[in-house]
């Protein structure tokens, strides 16, 4: 009996494997060297009548635990409020299926996207728009799981649908964003056949009666040089495609770009700073989202290496302008000591913690974007003859402060004039005697002040110049060539906490790209004021709120051409 139930087994395992084989693609690609942002083209036959599933997946397979980032190890490991836990599941972290039956594994549908929840959780912020939703695992065919290559349990599913779907998935696994303000392309078609977004450059032909096949699609544009991706026809493995270099990759920042354009881009902004006086971290910020396209290391979400790259620049930039103030003795310390000491409680201890864990990249994005409308409808008032009227009255006393400053250093009494003198000193408020006139000096409306606009600084990645003026010229009271030297320390205070304190969370900037736009910047700041004198301050003014503006509806997702 057990002889006979053996050569059954024998020769069922025979007709399987025949099967099998018989079943088999024959598969070569177009080739197994490919430039990353050009297509993977696979062409040959599978068995008459079935249908065509191409599988493109990095052979590295990613789990929760090799996150770099904590805030994103915890939230994909443990979930968020029990919810999309993955624990030590393994997937690949780009992950593709072409197929000639999209239907079958995903489905056309019209959702809700933008500001589904929160403050602003109504339109035109919140706005529906076709995605192409994938399939739970028990509505898939059982017999189709074989076809999806290196996924092939439900928890894999669940963690490929997560990493393609969800805005926080997107921007920390396949770093891919989504199309048309939709999920990212995992399930696509040919793209003639079914003109959606999500096909947009996919080929597929495939002749049932014969079984011929062809198809050609481009994976994710930035996938790092030497990345190796499987290719699987109707779940046989047909070979490697190894991604060539495609122009200078930024290895954190994990983006090919021309260095010349992120130094370039840096230069226009250094100007623009100048001619604003503030916002430069603002502005790198977007440069950096849109233009740039700064993603971030496999495991960290876009937005935790956008914002230490952008302090980067504010640490640079303030340092010869506030060298040059404490040197003409025109710093005054009681004021500045405890505005810096909370700026950088609030930058360390609070603001990248917080920012890590709340304030991802479709987050932060739309929150930048509401920031920059605020400043741009300020600079337009700034445009207005009222408030031109008021600043040339502004300047004029800083005119007169500088000229007092230069005859005192001609005379030898600068020394003398720029002591900082006071009787005694108290937390709440005394009196400063500072190049002639007196001030009062109230430091622990400067500490608290300082903690809370360096919690709100360093979480969007700023050094903060547009609050701090604000503060102390409408808050507190002081004059223009006090509050300057005050929002310089400011801003380097900001910049050092949180920098400091998103390394150590595991958080590193991408120091060449930061490198090129703290140099690019600090040149421009030099060129700015000599461009600035030929061009009316108007204009420039409107110009640069238009384009504030412009960046907010961007953001918040306002222009549909633009999702």
């Amino acid at each position: 009996m057990k002889k006979v139930t053996g050569l059954v087994a024998a020769v069922l395992s025979a007709v399987f494997l025949f099967t099998s084989n018989s079943q088999a693609a024959d598969a070569k690609l177009g080739s197994t060297q490919v430039k990353a942002g050009t297509p993977i083209t696979v062409s040959g036959t599978i068995e008459p009548g079935q249908e065509l599933y191409v599988t493109v997946a990095s052979e590295k397979m990613f789990a929760p635990q090799d996150a770099p980032g904590p805030k994103e190890k915890s939230r994909l490991t443990n979930g968020k409020n029990g919810k999309n836990a993955f624990g030590d599941t393994e997937i690949p972290a780009s992950f593709y299926v072409v197929t000639s039956a999209p239907e079958t594994l995903a489905a056309p549908k019209e959702v809700w996207k933008g500001q589904t929840k929160g403050l602003f959780a109504f339109p035109p912020f919140k706005y529906r728009v076709m995605v192409n939703k994938i399939l739970s695992w028990e509505k898939i065919d059982p017999s189709l799981i074989p076809m999806l290559g290196p996924v092939s349990t439900e928890a894999q599913w669940k963690f490929v649908t997560f990493t393609h779907e969800k805005k926080f998935g997107i921007n920390t696994v396949s770093k891919e964003p989504g199309k048309g303000g939709g999920n990212a392309r995992m399930i696509m078609s040919d793209y003639t056949t079914t003109q959606e977004r999500w096909n947009e450059g996919v080929a597929v032909e495939l002749d049932k009666a014969t079984g011929k096949f062809s198809v050609s699609m481009t994976p994710y544009k930035n996938l790092a040089p030497e990345t190796k991706l499987a290719v699987y026809v109707n779940g046989d493995k047909v070979d490697t495609v190894t991604i060539e270099k495609s122009g200078f990759f930024f290895a954190t920042g994990n983006v090919y770009m021309n260095p010349l354009v992120v130094f370039g881009g840096a230069f226009i902004i250094g100007m623009l700073f100048v001619i604003m006086g503030a916002a430069g971290g603002l502005f790198t910020a977007a440069f950096q989202i849109t233009v740039v396209g700064t993603k971030g290391p496999i495991g960290i979400n876009a937005g935790n290496t956008i914002k230490p790259t952008n302090l980067f620049l504010t640490m640079c930039s303030p340092i010869t302008g506030l060298m040059t103030f404490v040197k003409e003795k025109r710093f005054a310390y009681p004021v500045a000591i405890p505005f810096a000491i909370g700026i950088v409680a609030g930058a360390f201890f609070i603001g990248p913690p917080l920012s890590a864990k709340y304030l991802n990249l479709a987050a932060f994005k739309f929150y930048l974007g509401i920031i920059c409308l605020v400043i741009g409808i300020k600079l337009f008032t700034e445009s207005l003859p009222s408030a031109i009227a008021k600043k040339k009255a502004m300047q004029a006393i800083v005119k007169k402060f500088n000229a007092a400053v230069k005859e005192a250093k001609e005379s030898g009494k600068a020394m003398e004039m720029g002591k900082v003198e006071f009787e005694k000193f108290n937390f709440l408020k005394f009196n400063i005697s500072f190049w002639g006139e007196t001030f009062v000096a109230r430091p622990l409306m400067m500490l608290v002040g300082g903690v809370l606009m360096g919690i709100i600084a360093s979480a969007f990645g700023v050094g903060g110049g547009f609050m701090f003026m604000p503060f102390m010229t409408t808050l507190v009271g002081y004059p223009m060539y006090l509050a300057v030297p005050i929002a310089l320390a400011g801003t380097f205070a900001t910049s050092i906490g949180a920098v400091a304190k998103y390394t150590m969370l595991g958080y590193q900037p991408d120091w060449v790209m930061a490198a090129l736009i703290a140099a690019g910047a600090m040149l421009g700041g030099i060129v700015g004021p000599k461009i600035q004198k030929m061009l009316p301050e108007i204009f420039l003014k409107r110009m640069l709120a238009l384009a504030l503006i412009l960046t907010c509806l961007k953001y918040a997702d306002l222009l549909w051409f633009l999702r």
